[in-house]
């Protein structure tokens, strides 16, 4: 057979082949559903130190679990997959620490992405520890919790019941947006709420101080959309470990 035959026949079949394996992955793409690939690093939040931890995730509102990794115990490292089409919160798990939970949201997620640098910090059980509880959600300008904050704040009773002796801080904060008075009342009344379904899951109102600082412990710049989200916030801060009140 001619040799420019066959070298023509041979570029048809691999033409043939690939135009075959490129439909193949057009079609297998339309079915796979994108996820969100997410890395960082499990850390002791005082000394930023690595911490050999579980990673959990879960579904948002329900907290329904949707699955578990491990932290290196080495340099902290994990990763996890989230699938699209749902809110997520996020958290690490050691002995002797309080989990301080993240969230993402990919219900709008329409093709595969990776983030890095999304540490997951435990804070140590000390006096003067202050923990921010970052999954606890309310409407702009509400103290109404939101559904979304369930997970997270029978995972706060469910701490307070195992620590029977701790003593705690509630504090709620916000931005800097509208009256310096209003923010203050918002912030009061938010920690209220929370102290409040602490001690309708049975944690005594005695163990539990309520404060609010309003817009005056700001921990992001005002000034931008993601710092004013960081400053509206609750957090608990450890008053004592061993003394309950009378």
């Amino acid at each position: 057979m001619n040799k420019n035959l066959q070298f023509i026949k041979m570029c048809k079949v691999n033409l043939s082949f690939s135009l075959l394996m490129l439909f193949n992955i057009a079609v297998f793409s339309q079915h796979v559903k994108p996820v969100m690939l997410v890395m960082g690093k499990a850390l002791n939040e005082r000394n930023m130190k690595p911490v050999a931890a579980r990673i959990i995730y879960e579904i948002l509102p329900a907290g329904t679990e949707a699955g578990i990794a491990r932290s290196n115990p080495g340099n902290g490292d994990y990763k996890i997959i989230l699938p699209y089409g749902k809110k997520y919160g996020y958290f690490a798990i050691a002995e002797g620490y309080y989990s301080v939970t993240q969230f993402l949201d990919v219900t709008d997620l329409a093709e595969y992405k990776e983030i890095d640098e999304q540490n997951l910090f435990l804070a140590p059980i000390e006096v003067d520890q202050v923990v921010r509880l970052n999954n606890i959600f309310f409407d702009d300008g509400s103290s109404a919790l939101k559904t979304e904050s369930n997970p997270e704040l029978n995972r706060f009773v469910q701490f307070l019941k195992v620590n029977k002796k701790i003593e705690i801080e509630i504090s709620g904060h916000t931005d800097n947006l509208g009256d310096h008075s209003t923010n203050m009342e918002v912030s009061i009344k938010r920690a209220k709420a929370v102290a409040d379904y602490l001690t309708s899951n049975g944690i005594s109102d005695k163990r539990l101080t309520v404060t609010g600082y309003g817009d005056t412990v700001p921990i992001g710049f005002n000034n931008t959309e993601e710092g004013r989200t960081r400053n509206k916030r609750i957090e608990f801060k450890v008053l004592s470990l061993t003394k309950t009140k009378k």
